[in-house]
């Protein structure tokens, strides 16, 4: 039992030894030193070039939201028509009118998302969503049945679904002056238009 405790000891002790003696063999030499530095120095100017750019591309969407929304496919096809902007051109909403149903006070649209910077979902970064929504034109209340999220921009590349569970899903009350207000009234009148599908 000595013998076994004191060959660990001795094997502690020579673990010791090597890490105190091991940083003249661990350590970088001068010329790692400028190199690792260089890269560092590099590594910092482009993220530096990048917040810059994004800075100003930024500043030009702000300047003219517009601007932005025109780089986006209308995707007139889909029945899709632009519903609005945010002033600082961070995202953008479009509306189709096909598919639409209504069932009594409550109507089924399509919405489309598209967005100037990726955004964060739990499938990764996206650019655009369309989402199918219901809004019970009586009640104001909103939910979401279906999103699909893209990660580029006019529904475009790798596509994640996150699907709801129908009548289980809760409804939500539409704030007003919000963009899901103005999407309420929006989809509200169409439903009006529609008639019992």
């Amino acid at each position: 039992m000595i013998r076994k405790q004191a060959r660990h000891a001795l094997a502690a002790v020579t673990v010791v030894l090597a890490f105190a003696s091991g940083p003249s063999s661990v350590a970088q030499t001068p010329e790692q030193e400028k190199a690792w530095e260089a890269d560092r120095e590099r590594a910092s100017a482009i993220e530096k070039a990048k917040a810059e750019q994004l800075a100003r591309e930024r500043a030009a969407r702000k300047a003219d939201p517009m601007a932005w929304v025109r780089t986006l496919d209308p995707m007139t096809s889909g029945g899709w028509e632009f519903r609005s902007v945010a002033t600082d051109g961070s995202w953008a909403i479009f509306s189709s009118t096909h598919q639409l149903k209504r069932s009594g006070q409550i109507v089924t649209v399509w919405m489309r998302h598209e967005y100037a910077e990726a955004q964060t979902g739990d499938a990764g970064p996206y650019l655009s969503a369309v989402e199918k929504a219901q809004y019970d034109c009586k009640k104001e209340q909103t939910r979401s049945l279906m999103v699909i999220y893209y990660s580029a921009n006019n529904i475009q590349g790798n596509e994640q679904t996150e699907e709801a569970e129908g009548k289980n899903t809760p409804w939500n009350a539409v704030v007003p002056g919000t963009r899901e207000e103005s999407n309420f009234v929006w989809a509200c009148a169409q439903g009006r238009g529609a008639g019992a599908r």
